[in-house]
């Protein structure tokens, strides 16, 4: 009977072993918390016999106030059938802190008031028992002071500027209540945001703005202390159109001979610096082949072959845009009249006939600088009183200082010293009348010649909505860099710029039905001329 009872108390002890006894691991897990007031064990066993057992608080974490204390006893030595107590021994006056589950190996409590904590951790097993304790001092959390946003202030600048003037912005006013750092964040805006301009340093206490459209733009600047943004200002700047207005005119006769020479003259409407000139036909007598001497260019003239109206239009096209310029003149032109036809009237009236005249060589001549030429004025009088003849430049480059030197014989020499367009004009006086007339001579380098246009593509379909898309083919001898000009003559008469002055190629919109004229200029920017072709052709 003994040895049952011997053999089944055994049993049993093995059983309560292997299922933990108490709820208790003889072997618990260990939670690693480094930071503590304190990890000295002062566990005490009070035990008797063989079996180990010893408490021991791992290290307590401290926390702000209101936070939890996490309680790990899993280090401790624990005996198969023991019992686990947690108590708080020593706390701040006033605190109801309470161990939420004092029996586990793991515990914890609500730390509700800043001071020090002593807590205990007692593990009994039998009459044998260890005691450890440990101590957490627990600090209100800090305070932080609050934040104030910053004050974004922009500096007082020029409000109004030209077109790629570079205005400083500046923040240095800006500032922040605490004393913190200011950081920048700049803006532009305009309408639309269509218009063109450049922002340096948009993150800088000092920014630069650069207009490249003419329009109104908002200056927008907000700050920030890394925390909070301040409310953003704006001021507005205007980029004014500051170039100088462009005033197309020019000279010409109202009328005139079939023959005569036609002296175009636009020199008041010189603007050398940035604007283009070009003479063109708005329309001639459908018989006539007459052309322009010079397109591109302040001077021109022609000698009309035939009677009736002829429109001349010049333009001026500003360089840097669209902006163009233009007035139409007619000249009436009617037939040559006879020089019997002349002497008829002079003697039917009674008055006195101017002279005659004619010079050699040609009224169109080309020739290269430094070359001298020779002319020749056939005179006469048709009452034979004597002629008196007077040579002068009716035009030559700005920078030629060439003369004219009257010769006996009726003669006068020139020697041309830069490539150019030069307007000689030769007056014969009887003393009553006048007679007047030119000679224009197109004077080039012979080390450079102006490009040529050979031909004008069209791509497209000639349909009102539509583009027309036109190529131009230009050969250049010394093989220079070519810019190309593209004018239209809408069907309401309107000039009108299309494409852009380096391109060969252009888009023409379709706007209207009607007849199109299309001008395209080659120029090298080394010869002092251009050549230009003109197409036309009707939009349906």
């Amino acid at each position: 009977m003994n040895k049952k009872l011997i053999v089944l108390a055994l049993f049993l002890g093995v059983t309560l072993t292997a299922c933990g006894g108490s709820g208790s691991s003889t072997k618990p897990q260990v939670e690693n918390n480094n930071l503590s007031d304190s990890d000295k064990d002062t566990s005490t066993d009070s035990s008797t016999g063989s079996g180990a057992i010893t408490a021991k608080i791992n290290p307590i974490q401290s926390v702000y106030t209101g936070s939890t204390v996490r309680l790990v006893g899993t280090s401790s030595t624990v005996p198969a059938i023991s019992s686990v107590d947690w108590s708080i021994i020593e706390k701040p006056e006033n605190s109801s802190a309470k161990i939420a589950n004092n029996s586990s190996l793991m515990s914890e409590f609500v730390a509700d008031i800043a001071g020090t904590y002593q807590i205990q951790l007692i593990i009994k097993s039998g009459s044998k028992e260890s005691i450890a304790t440990a101590s957490v001092s627990i600090s209100d959390k800090p305070i932080e002071p609050k934040n104030h946003a910053p004050t974004a202030v922009i500096t007082p600048f020029e409000e109004k500027v030209g077109k790629n003037k570079q205005v400083t912005l500046s923040g240095k006013n800006s500032s922040d209540p605490d004393g913190d750092n200011i950081y920048y964040k700049w803006q532009v805006t305009s309408a639309n945001n269509a218009l063109d301009f450049f922002l340096a340093s948009p993150k800088g206490q000092s920014a630069g703005f650069e207009g490249r459209d003419y329009g109104i733009f908002t200056i927008s600047l907000t700050v920030h202390d890394g925390k909070a943004y301040s409310e953003t200002v704006t001021k507005q700047i205007e980029v004014y159109d500051d170039r100088p207005e462009l005033v197309a005119s020019f000279d010409a006769p109202e009328t005139a001979e079939v023959n005569e020479f036609i002296n175009l003259d636009a020199k008041d409407s010189m603007q050398y610096n940035f604007a283009t000139p070009m003479f063109s036909f708005d329309s001639i007598p459908p018989t006539s082949k007459v052309t322009l001497a010079y397109t591109m260019s302040y001077i021109s003239f022609f000698i009309p072959d035939v009677a009736g109206e002829y429109k001349v239009r010049f333009t001026l096209k500003d360089r840097n845009s669209d902006r163009t310029e233009s007035i139409v003149k007619t000249i009436t032109v009617s037939e040559e009249q006879s020089d019997a036809g002349k002497t008829a009237i002079s003697f039917s009236t009674d008055r006195n006939a101017p002279p005659a005249l004619n010079v050699v060589p040609s009224p169109l001549l080309n020739t290269f600088i430094q070359s001298e030429q020779l002319f020749y004025a056939e005179v006469q009088d048709p009452e034979g009183a004597q002629v008196e003849l007077n040579w002068k430049w009716l035009n030559r480059p700005a920078n030629s200082q060439a003369g004219i030197i009257a010769e006996a014989g009726s003669r006068a020499r020139a020697r041309f010293d830069v490539a150019g367009f030069y307007i000689l004009q030769v007056a014969a006086s009887d003393g009553e009348n006048t007679t007047n007339r030119f000679v224009a001579i197109k004077v080039e380098d012979p080390d450079n010649s102006a490009p040529i246009i050979i031909d004008v593509e069209m791509f497209g379909n000639k349909i009102k909505g539509s583009n027309l898309t036109l190529k131009a083919h230009a050969y250049d001898k010394e093989t220079d860099p070519i810019t190309y000009t593209w004018l239209v003559l809408l069907p309401n008469g309107r000039v009108a710029s299309i494409g852009n002055e380096t391109s060969d190629t252009a888009i023409l919109p379709l706007v209207s039905t009607g007849n199109y004229q299309v001008l395209v200029y080659a120029k090298d920017d080394i010869a002092p001329y251009s050549s230009h072709k003109r197409i036309t052709f009707i939009v349906e």
